[in-house]
């Protein structure tokens, strides 16, 4: 037999038995192996617990149950220094991220198993790359195959799943389980930033721990005018389709520039949702832009229950420069 794909077992806490079903078949499909804990597990079994490779833990709801299990996963992670993966929806993800301070640590915020197997090959020390290559790096053909891999076993899924559901309850089974080629590549897309000139923050507040930006125009421009970029934007949607425009670091960049200009405060979901792409992959973006300083995240003072989202001074003053040269040339910006 065949050593574990990912050198362990992949432990599975979850809150939704549908979904996890269909993770862990997903995984003994492709040869690896699972072990199973339900959300309300008491710390020795944590504790007990060889061999494994990496945590995922289910999160469909917020109460002292699921807070508890995701304090005692990570610090079971932090001790054994295992990568932590949390499957959640964005509309929980706020109170996620204020709750896990975990390094190592990914968020999911849809049901696709391509998802779970791409981030359980970056994070675990054995990736499933080995498994088609007998050299260090990878080559096109060993990326094909894993490719190939995946959708047939997300396919063979499909048609496991059964019905759909009655009208109501939660539809993970029927969810879409493979990005597109096009949402894979903005997710691994490099990020190259030019810093803008200080001089060209002129009327923002250069007071970082300030409540509010100011809501007067900026070198002549407006957060209304940065708002009809947006819709312009999202009207193009509705003629060609989204995938050939996809951009969610210039989505986000301009909703954060209008939020600048508004002097209003944006939450990690609602820069998920103005990025334009899948949460997943726009929460990746986003943790690309912060460690490159694009992005800076603030806590919340009145709430210590969510995180905020705003623009570095450079990337603040690279957008006023930008969209100032725009409008004095007198050319139109989509």
């Amino acid at each position: 037999m065949q050593d574990d794909i990912w050198g362990g077992q992949i432990l599975f806490v979850s809150d939704d038995a549908a979904l996890r079903a269909l993770y862990v078949h997903a995984i003994e499909l492709l040869g690896g192996r699972c072990a199973l804990l339900p959300i309300d597990f008491d710390a020795d079994d944590l504790a007990d617990r060889m061999n494994i490779a990496a945590i995922v833990i289910q999160i469909t709801e917020w109460d002292s149950i699921q807070q508890n299990a995701l304090d005692q996963i990570e610090r079971f992670c932090e001790t054994s220094n295992l990568p932590m993966l949390i499957r959640t929806d964005l509309n929980l993800l706020d109170t996620i991220l204020v709750a896990v301070d975990y390094p190592h640590v990914e968020h999911l915020l849809s049901d696709s198993v391509a998802e779970l197997f791409v981030s359980l090959e970056h994070r675990t020390q054995r990736p499933i790359s080995s498994l088609f290559a007998d050299r260090d790096e990878i080559d096109l053909a060993d990326l094909k195959k894993i490719s190939a891999d995946v959708e047939r076993i997300a396919r063979a899924l499909v048609k496991l799943s059964g019905p759909a559901q009655p009208a109501g309850e939660r539809r993970r089974i029927n969810s879409p389980f493979l990005e597109t080629d096009a949402q894979k590549t903005l997710a691994d897309s490099p990020i190259g930033f030019k810093a803008g000139s200080s001089a060209d923050l002129q009327g923002l507040d250069s007071d970082r721990g300030s409540e509010h930006r100011p809501a007067a125009p900026v070198d002549d421009i407006s957060a209304d005018e940065v708002r009809g970029l947006i819709r312009a934007r999202r009207l193009r949607d509705q003629y060609f389709d989204a995938e050939l425009f996809a951009d969610p670091a210039w989505d986000m960049l301009l909703d954060l520039m209008a939020a600048q200009l508004e002097g209003t405060k944006v939450a990690v979901s609602s820069l998920c949702i103005a990025a334009s792409v899948p949460p997943t992959t726009a929460l990746r973006w986003i943790k690309t832009m912060t460690d490159e300083n694009i992005l800076q995240r603030k806590a919340d003072e009145r709430d210590g229950r969510r995180i905020f989202i705003e623009l570095g001074d450079e990337a603040a003053a690279g957008m006023v420069g930008f969209l100032a040269a725009i409008r004095r040339e007198g050319l139109m910006l989509i």
